[in-house]
C-alpha cells in the first residue's frame, strides 16, 4: 500500500491511505489498459486518494475508473492534474463526466480537486459543474485548476458552480470551507475575474487565492480587491502578470489594509509604477506584520518607487524574500537600495537585482558595447 504526504495549510503533515500513480506516462484509453488501477480500487479497502497526475486518460478508460471509484466513499482527494494529456477536447468533457459520476455515486466526500494542467474549458467545466454543486464538494478545502484553459465563460461558469455549491452546502447544515483557491493561467480577463469576485465576496473562508496571468485589468481588479476584504484570513494573493496599473495597485492597497493576516502578495509584472508603489507601501507601512514574501518585480518603479517600498517594510520581522528585480531603478539606484536593505533587520529577504529596465541603463549598457567593439576592431 502507497503512502502520500499531504502539506496542509496549517503545515501539519498527516499521512493518507491511497493509490498512486504519478508520472507512469501511461496511456490509457481502454478499459483493459487500466485493469490495473480497476484492481487497485477493488482490492484496496481504503482509498483516501487518487493520484493519476502524468498520465493520459481516455473515455472508456475513464468510465472504468469512475464506475470501480463507487464503492469508496472514503475518498477525500482528487489529484488528477495533466490527465489528459493530447486528448481531444470533446473527449476531455466525457472522461471527467465519468469520473464526477463515480464520486456523486459514492457519495464521497471530498477536500481537495486538483485538475491543473488539463484543457477543460468551458465543455469540461460543465462536466465539471456537476460534482461542484453536489454534496461530494460540501467538505472541499482546496480547488486547484491552473491553466485549464477556462477563458471569460469558463471564470464564470465556474463562480456559478461555486455560488451554488455554497448555498446548497449552506441549506444542508454544512457550511463551505474552502480555503485554497489556485486558477492562474486561464485568460480570465475582467469578466471572468469580476464573476469570481462575486463568489469571493460570498464564501469569506479563503487564505489563498492565486490568479496569475490571467489578463486581468481595473476593472477586475476593482472588483477582486473588494471581494479579499470579505476574506480576512487571507494568507496568500497572488495576482503575478496582470495589468492592472496604478488604480489597481491603489485598490489592493485598500485590500492589504483589511487582511492582516497576509503572509505572501505577490503583483510582479502588474504595471504598477512608482505610482502605485507609493499606495501599496503607505498600506503595508501600517498593517501585515506577518508578511513574509513580497513580489513586485518588473513594474516600472523607479528609484523613488523602490526605496519608498523599503521604507514601508524594513520593520517588518518575518520578511524573508522581496523582489524588486526588472525594474527602472538604474545603477546608482540599484546601489542605493542594497545599502539601505543591508542596514534593515530583514537585510537578507532582498533578491538580487539582475535586471533593469531603466532607458539609462540599456543606454550604458549599449555605450559599453560600442567601447568594447571599438576595442577590438
Amino acid at each position: 500500500m502507497e503512502k502520500y504526504i499531504f502539506d496542509k495549510t496549517d503545515a501539519n503533515l498527516i499521512k493518507y491511505d491511497g493509490i498512486s500513480l504519478l508520472e507512469k506516462n501511461y496511456i490509457w484509453d481502454t478499459s483493459g489498459q487500466v485493469q490495473n488501477v480497476v484492481d487497485a480500487l477493488k482490492t484496496q479497502k481504503v482509498v483516501n486518494y487518487l493520484e493519476l497526475e502524468g498520465n493520459t486518460l481516455g473515455v472508456e478508460a475513464a468510465k472504468a475508473i469512475g464506475e470501480a471509484l463507487e464503492s469508496h466513499p472514503e475518498l477525500q482527494k482528487a489529484l488528477w492534474k495533466n490527465l489528459f494529456t493530447s486528448r481531444g477536447r470533446l473527449e476531455v468533457p466525457l472522461a471527467l463526466e465519468h469520473l464526477c459520476s463515480g464520486l456523486i455515486k459514492a457519495k464521497a466526500q471530498l477536500t481537495v480537486l486538483d485538475l491543473s494542467y488539463n484543457v477543460l474549458g468551458p465543455n469540461g467545466m460543465s462536466s465539471l459543474g456537476t460534482l461542484m454543486r453536489s454534496p461530494v464538494c460540501y467538505s472541499l478545502q482546496e480547488l486547484h485548476l491552473n491553466n485549464c484553459g477556462l477563458g471569460p465563460l469558463g471564470g464564470s461558469m465556474l463562480s456559478s458552480a461555486l455560488l451554488a455549491l455554497h448555498s446548497n452546502a449552506q441549506k444542508a447544515g454544512s457550511p463551505l470551507q474552502l480555503r485554497v483557491f489556485v486558477c492562474g493561467h486561464n485568460c480570465l480577463q475582467d469578466f471572468g475575474a469580476t464573476a469570481l469576485a462575486r463568489t469571493f465576496k460570498a464564501l469569506r473562508t479563503l487564505e489563498q487565492i492565486v490568479l496569475m496571468h490571467n489578463d486581468i485589468r481595473y476593472e477586475g481588479v476593482k472588483y477582486l480587491a473588494d471581494s479579499f476584504k470579505a476574506n480576512t484570513h487571507l494568507k496568500v494573493i497572488n495576482m503575478n502578470d496582470n495589468n492592472f496599473g496604478v488604480n489597481g495597485a491603489a485598490k489592493m492597497a485598500e485590500a492589504f489594509e483589511e487582511t492582516p493576516f497576509l503572509r505572501e502578495i505577490n503583483l510582479g509584472d502588474c504595471l504598477i509604477t512608482t505610482e502605485g508603489a507609493y499606495h501599496i507601501a503607505d498600506s503595508l507601512e501600517e498593517c501585515n506584520d506577518d508578511l513574509a514574501v513580497i513580489d513586485l518585480s518588473f513594474n516600472d518603479l523607479t528609484c523613488d518607487g523602490g526605496l519608498v517600498i523599503l521604507s514601508a517594510l524594513q520593520a517588518k520581522p518575518k520578511l524573508t524574500y522581496l523582489n524588486l528585480d526588472g525594474n527602472c531603478f538604474g545603477r546608482e539606484g540599484r546601489a542605493l537600495i542594497i545599502d539601505l536593505m543591508a542596514q534593515s533587520v530583514n537585510a537578507s529577504a532582498l533578491q538580487p537585482l539582475d535586471e533593469d529596465c531603466s532607458e539609462a541603463e540599456h543606454e550604458d549598457d549599449d555605450k559599453e558595447a560600442d567601447e568594447d567593439d571599438a576595442f577590438y576592431a
